[in-house]
Order: C-alpha cells, then sequence, then structure tokens
C-alpha cells in the first residue's frame, strides 16, 4: 500500500505542437512522436502532482499541496487527459519499437482510466479510515516520516505552504461531502465511526504535543539559533491557527452533520451510479477486463484448492510435533528479529534476481494515531535513494500485551523481494518517462508482493512449516478477499457477513472488511496479480524448457517497472517469443 498525493495550483498547459518544437531545436537525436507527445503530457501534467514532481528534483513545487477534489482541479486535469487520448489515437502501434510500445500501451492505459474517473463523484466521498486519505497522509508528511524532506530551513519554509494547501483542502472535503449527503452518496456510517479518533489525536492544546511539531524537534544540528527561533514560532502558529482548527472543523462537521445522514448499508451498489463506480473499481485495480462474477467464482476456486494445502500442512505438523517459531513481547525486540531474517533473506536474493536497486530501506513500527485502522506497509525510497524506503510494521498486539512472531511472508510482501525491490527499481531507472517511472498499478505491484511470498520457499526462508503455514493463510486470505469485495459491493452482502467469511480474530476481519468498504477494487489486486505472474512463468517455463531461466524472468517482468496487467502479458510473450528464437 503507497501512495503520493498528487495536487496542483493552476495547471500550465504546455502544447504538443511547443514540446514538439523544443525537442526539434535540441543538438540531440530526433524524438520521435511518441516520445514528443509524452515528453509534452509529463510537462502539463506536472503541476497536477507536486509531491512526485518535488521527488524528481522540481524544487518549485516543494510549497505545493493543491487541491486534488476541488473543481479546478478535477476539470483541468479532466480535459488534459482526453485531450492527449484524443492525440495518441492518431498513432499507429505497428510504426513502434519494443520500448515505444510499452509506453503508447500504458500510455492509453492512463489516459482512458483518468477520464473515466473523473467523470464519477469520487470527490464526493474524499475521507476514510484506512490511512490513505489526505487527514492522515499529510499527517505523516508533517511529521517528517513521509516524502516532504526537513533538512535545510528552505524544506521547513516550504511546508508552512503546503499547510495553506492542506486547509484549502480540508474545507474542499466538507464541502464536497455535503453535496454528497444532498445527492445521497455517503460513506458508510461504520467506518466514519473509525475516522473521528484519527481526527481528534490531532486536535491538541499545546502545539508541542503535535505530531507537526516533530520536525521542530529534530531540527538539524548546523541550524543557527535565529533560524530555530523564527522556524519554531512559525511553526506553533501555524499548528495553532491552521492545522488543529482544520482537524477540529472536519472532526465537527464529520460527528454532528456526516453521521446521522451516512448510510447504514455498505458497498458501492447501494450508491446512485454505484454499479459503474464498482466496474472501474474492479478494471483499475486489476487491469484486466475480469468481471465481478468471474472475480468472486475465481475467489471461492482458490480458497477450495488451498484451504487442501493448509489441511495437508497442518497434518503434517501435527504428525511431526513441529515447535512453532519465537513469539517476542515487545517492539524493539521484534525489531531486531525482522533484522536477523532481513540478513539472511538479503544474502540469497542473488540466486533469483540479476539486477537490485541502490535505495535501502528502513523496518519502523506504524505510529500510534493510526496503528489502530492501518495494515503494515511499504512507503517507497526517494528516487535518489537519498530517503530510504520504510516497511511500516503494525505492531498494536505488542502495545497490547500481546507476543508476537516474525511474519515472514509479510516481510517477503511489503520489503524484498516485494515492494521495495520492484519499486526502488522502477524509480531509479531514469530512461523511463515520468509517467512510468513514478506509477503505480495495484495488480502489478501487489500482485508482484504476493507473488514474492511464495518465493521465500526458494529462498529457504520457509524452514518452519509454521511458516509455511503462514504463507498458505495469508495467500488464502487474499483469495477471500477476492469473495468478499465482490460480495459486499455487487452481491449485496453485509459487513456481519463479510467478517463470518474472513473468519479469524474478529478485530482482524473486522478491520479489513471495512477497508474494502471505503477502497473498493483495491483488495482484489493482490491474487489477480499474482496468478498472471505464475501464469506467465509456467508458460515460459513450459516454451523455454532447459533454457529457463528464473533470475532473467524475474529482471525481465521488473525491468520496464509496473504497468497494466493486459500489457504485462503482452510484454511477456513477446519476450518468450525472442527467448525461443
Amino acid at each position: 500500500m503507497r501512495a503520493a498525493q498528487g495536487s496542483i495550483c493552476a495547471a500550465v498547459i504546455v502544447t504538443i505542437a511547443v514540446a514538439a518544437q523544443a525537442c526539434a531545436s535540441r543538438s540531440t537525436p530526433p524524438v520521435s512522436r511518441l516520445g514528443a507527445l509524452v515528453t509534452a503530457f509529463d510537462r502539463a501534467s506536472t503541476p497536477y502532482f507536486p509531491f512526485t514532481a518535488s521527488e524528481a528534483g522540481l524544487r518549485q513545487y516543494d510549497r505545493v499541496l493543491a487541491n486534488t477534489i476541488g473543481e479546478e482541479y478535477r476539470t483541468g486535469l479532466a480535459a488534459l487527459c482526453s485531450r492527449y487520448h484524443s492525440e495518441l489515437r492518431r498513432i499507429e502501434p505497428a510504426t513502434l519499437d519494443e520500448h515505444d510500445r510499452l509506453t503508447r500501451d500504458i500510455f492509453q492505459f492512463n489516459l482512458e482510466t483518468c477520464v473515466e474517473r473523473l467523470r464519477l463523484p469520487w470527490h464526493l466521498l474524499p475521507v476514510d479510515q484506512v490511512g490513505r486519505s489526505l487527514p492522515s497522509e499529510f499527517a505523516v508528511i508533517g511529521a517528517g516520516r513521509g516524502v516532504h524532506p526537513f533538512k535545510t530551513p528552505r524544506n521547513y519554509e516550504d511546508f508552512l505552504g503546503r499547510i495553506d494547501g492542506f486547509v484549502t483542502w480540508m474545507d474542499t472535503a466538507i464541502a464536497n461531502m455535503r453535496t454528497g449527503m444532498e445527492r445521497g452518496i455517503t460513506q458508510p456510517r461504520d467506518i466514519m465511526v473509525k475516522m473521528l479518533p484519527q481526527l481528534e489525536v490531532h486536535i491538541v492544546a499545546d502545539p508541542r504535543a503535535s505530531v507537526f511539531y516533530e520536525p521542530i524537534k529534530n531540527l538539524p544540528p548546523d541550524f543557527d539559533e535565529a533560524t530555530r527561533n523564527t522556524l519554531t514560532d512559525k511553526y506553533v502558529r501555524a499548528i495553532e491557527g491552521q492545522i488543529v482548527p482544520a482537524y477540529r472543523r472536519l472532526r465537527a462537521f464529520v460527528h454532528d452533520e456526516y453521521l446521522p445522514r451516512c448510510r447504514a448499508t455498505f458497498g458501492l451498489a447501494d450508491l446512485p451510479g454505484g454499479s459503474a463506480m464498482y466496474a472501474f473499481s474492479v478494471r483499475v485495480g486489476t487491469t484486466t477486463n475480469l468481471t465481478p462474477e468471474q472475480i468472486f467464482a475465481l475467489g471461492e476456486q482458490e480458497v477450495t484448492r488451498i484451504s487442501r494445502e493448509i489441511d495437508q500442512l497442518n497434518a503434517e505438523i501435527t504428525a511431526g510435533g513441529d515447535i512453532p517459531p519465537a513469539r517476542y513481547a515487545n517492539v524493539e525486540e521484534l525489531l531486531q528479529a525482522y533484522a536477523e531474517f532481513r540478513a539472511s533473506v538479503e544474502a540469497k536474493l542473488p540466486t533469483l534476481f540479476g539486477r537490485f536497486p541502490k535505495a535501502g530501506f528502513e523496518i519502523r513500527p506504524i505510529e500510534a494515531f493510526r496503528e489502530r485502522s492501518m495494515p503494515s506497509s511499504y512507503v517507497p525510497a526517494s528516487p535518489d535513494g537519498a530517503r530510504p524506503g520504510v516497511f511500516y510494521l503494525n505492531a498494536a498486539a505488542l502495545r497490547e500485551g500481546r507476543a508476537a512472531s516474525v511474519s515472514r511472508a509479510l516481510f517477503l510482501h511489503e520489503a524484498v523481494p516485494g515492494h521495495h525491490l520492484q519499486m526502488a527499481l522502477q524509480r531509479e531507472k531514469r530512461g523511463l518517462p515520468g509517467f512510468r517511472r513514478f506509477a503505480w498499478y495495484n495488480a502489478f505491484g501487489e500482485g508482484w508482493a504476493l507473488y514474492a511470498e511464495s518465493l521465500g520457499i526458494e529462498l529457504g526462508a520457509y524452514g518452519n512449516r509454521h511458516d509455511r503455514l503462514n504463507m498458505l493463510g495469508a495467500e488464502r486470505f487474499r483469495a477471500k478477499r477476492l469473495v468478499v469485495d465482490v460480495g459486499l459491493h455487487a452481491k449485496g452482502w453485509t459487513r456481519e457477513r463479510a467478517i463470518a467469511y474472513l473468519g479469524g480474530s474478529r478485530e482482524d476481519s473486522e478491520r479489513e472488511v471495512e477497508r474494502y468498504m471505503a477502497w473498493p477494487g483495491q483488495a482484489l489486486g493482490y491474487k489477480i496479480g499474482q496468478l498472471k505472474i505464475v501464469g506467465l512463468r509456467r508458460k515460459a517455463e513450459a516454451a523455454l524448457g532447459a533454457s529457463f531461466d528464473l533470475r532473467q524472468f524475474h529482471d525481465a517482468v521488473l525491468e520496464d517497472g509496473g504497468m497494466p496487467l493486459s500489457v504485462l502479458e503482452a510484454k511477456m510473450e513477446r519476450w518468450i517469443a525472442g527467448r525461443r528464437r
């Protein structure tokens, strides 16, 4: 799970003709028509995604956090995507080489989904409890743990500009939710109840108790006294005068106005136009043409298959009297155990991969203010590797006095060879167009990470049969997601029915189901993506026989970055054909 907040002040649109003329005037080789189009789009769309622009080194966007749910943003981006889609359709795919063909196919998917997304009323549902909406994301960034750096006085001054944008966004969210109430488009009451504590934690009497004061507590030692005093005063005033009032306004609105009008139903199908919203969510979440009915049936089949494997392994564990893995009583011990496991995995990765990123990653516990609703997750490293990636570990159980063991499958998923390996390689590949270098495709990214869990067998990471049981349990859980997500949003399932189907602890299943309620379609990508990658590997093994090289296969899957599964399949079929020749 990851995402950088995209924003804009006012988009400055660079026309295709101007961009092409600029390219032609340089003393470099001629740029293809597609290359000129993509370059022009990257420039024109940059103001819409200032956090990404900042990470790419465009310092003029460091003060910007714009109103992604505002009318100006939405209409401007919709017009931009629509115009470039029309231009792209004039380029004949048969005239392109492999690199440009991939770019064109990915570009087309992006533009189509951009236009379709902005036709749907997602902006009327701007906040949720799962940690991906701005009230939660901005707190992580403001605490100095996100994409905005706090290294120089300018960094600190720039973040004050982003606070201005945050306040605008929060007030727009309230206005949009009022419109949603009038149109019968609201969030389920159950998930908004969970949102209240996340807002309340930021409504502090003492600004020094705010997470947004953390960068001041950690001012770099080379700042002089005058700079320290000036920045401290500005941050105290911003927290007191902007941040806390913004959270207070949203909290009061949700509690007093929104909750009484929230719906008592659970899925998108219960909203006006909700079926179209879910069809879009399925397409974006899986990047395939699978229907909800097909996904539901596939989920049931996979649950049955994996359950048989679990039953067999349980019988082996019982017969062998296997001892469960060690459990740890505090966060520090658990983090140390993860560090030791990390070292053993990294030592064996070269047996399965030929390319590795420069960026490293850290393992941190999720902050207390969001650990009850935010599952373990990964935040990517900066493109230059200066800021490491972060594997955020949910340690809520330990804080509640319950012991926990190392989840080896979880580590392989979130860190290496999962999200960190895949995303860092992609972001470090400067030859990719900007829209590809920083893109995220749910089914590719989560599908790869789930596939990475299964690589634990080949890496020798599951020496204990209990660890393999944990891996299978995690895979069955992802298969159940296919059933539950479609059940909630297309088949009229209730929250209670979905919780009962997932099984496991009541608290964990409730949190998961409420996540699917708030984030339709996202949970589908894991299993759909994994099955596609496994299918492509089997196809390559069958076609290439003794010449099949698993390292080359993995490098080929990852070398061009994330992409829709439909594009990946066509690419890998061409790769297989090339290897056969």
